[in-house]
């Protein structure tokens, strides 16, 4: 074999796994990433997933590019893994988000569509739930962040524009919390800050 043949075939050895390094590094998520992080307190893991736990049942869930994780929150060890089927999540815009309902299950968004999936505490089983945002319909956007007011009721911020709405997940549509003045622009949601802006919505 001549020398050129070999150093083109070092060449393209070299660009291929260059090509394979990068793509693991943008979609892959390391195994030993989650579970490293089931000790860290934050609620948005460095990679962009989600953590939350459940103290009430001793859980940790960890959300990440295509599925989501239960893990026992004393072992540290995996419960339940499930796959997140038509699940996607747009980059450059508030990342998708997870809350945990009073029954310990799971309600996951997408940032890129108006779609819910829900992880049954109990028996893992997923639904998935398209929501219908009102007068919005042509929206073509996702909810970037999720969280329950005092009375149980879900809201959804949009991953873009930040607009708020109270979501009905059994019914699949969503109502526009109309705000005066608009107060959102961010890309978390919680009870304090729903509380905040209870005086700021219209009657």
């Amino acid at each position: 074999m001549s020398t050129r043949i070999i150093a083109a075939c070092i060449l393209w050895i070299s660009i291929v796994t260059a090509i394979v390094l990068a793509g693991c590094s943008k979609e892959t998520v390391p195994s030993q990433g989650a579970a490293a992080a089931l000790t860290a307190d934050a609620d948005a893991l460095p990679d962009g997933l989600r953590l939350r736990r459940d103290d009430a049942r001793q859980r940790i869930w960890v959300l990440g590019l295509d599925d989501v994780r239960v893990y026992d929150a004393r072992s540290k060890r995996l419960v339940r893994q499930v796959a997140l089927p038509g699940w996607s999540v747009a980059r450059s815009i508030c990342y998708p988000d997870m809350v945990l309902d009073s029954s310990g299950s799971a309600i996951i968004s997408s940032n890129a569509q108006a779609t819910l999936w829900r992880v049954d505490g109990d028996t893992f089983e997923l639904t998935v739930r398209e929501i219908r945002m009102h007068e919005k319909e042509q929206w073509d956007v996702g909810f970037g962040a999720l969280a329950f007011a005092a009375d149980g009721a879900l809201f959804g911020l949009t991953s873009l524009g930040g607009s708020l709405w109270r979501i009905d997940v059994g019914a699949g549509s969503a109502h526009l919390v109309r705000l005066k003045p608009s107060v959102l622009n961010v890309c978390d949601l919680t009870n304090q800050l729903l509380n905040d802006i209870e005086g700021s919505v219209k009657p």
